[in-house]
C-alpha cells in the first residue's frame, strides 16, 4: 500500500493554477477600471476646455456686435463664423432682431442679438468627441444723441 503523502502528491498543482488564473483576472479587471477612470478624467478636463472655448467665442462675438465706444447698431458677424481656439473648432452663429424694438417709453431703439457658440474637438461619432454649446441674447440701447435717460 502506498503512503498518504504519495497519494496527495499532485493536489497543490490545480490549486496553484486556480490562484494564478484568479489573480490574473483580478489584475486585468483593475487595469481596465484604471483605464476607464483615466479616460473619464480626460473627458472631464476636455469638457471644461470646450466650455471655455465656447465662452471665448461668445465674448468675441459680443465685442464685435456691441461695438464698445459707439452708439451705433452693428451688424451681426457673418453667420456661421468658424474660429479655432486651443485646438477646438468654435462655430458662431448670430441673428439680429428685426424690426428693431423700442423701449417702454417708445423713445429709444434696443438692439437685440442672439449668439450661439459651439466648441468641439474630435470626429463626429467618435468616442473622444467633446462638444459644448452656449447661447446668449445680447441687447443694448441705441442712442441717436447723448444718453439722457436709462433704457427701460
Amino acid at each position: 500500500m502506498k503512503s498518504i503523502a504519495y497519494r496527495a502528491k499532485g493536489f497543490m498543482l490545480p490549486v496553484a493554477i486556480f490562484l494564478l488564473v484568479t489573480l490574473a483576472a483580478l489584475v486585468g479587471y483593475s487595469m481596465r477600471l484604471s483605464l476607464l477612470a483615466q479616460m473619464g478624467t480626460i473627458q472631464d478636463v476636455q469638457g471644461a476646455n470646450a466650455y471655455l472655448a465656447a465662452r471665448a467665442g461668445v465674448e468675441w462675438a459680443a465685442f464685435q456686435v456691441l461695438g464698445p465706444g459707439t452708439n451705433d447698431m452693428k451688424a451681426c458677424i457673418a453667420s456661421p463664423t468658424t474660429l479655432t481656439i486651443n485646438n477646438f473648432t468654435v462655430l458662431l452663429t448670430c441673428s439680429q432682431t428685426v424690426p428693431i424694438p423700442k423701449d417702454k417709453g417708445n423713445t429709444q431703439d434696443i438692439g437685440i442679438y442672439s449668439v450661439t457658440s459651439t466648441a468641439s474637438i474630435g470626429a463626429v461619432g467618435a468616442q473622444d468627441r467633446i462638444e459644448r454649446q452656449i447661447a446668449v441674447t445680447l441687447s443694448r440701447c441705441l442712442y441717436s444723441g447723448p444718453p439722457v435717460e436709462e433704457c427701460n
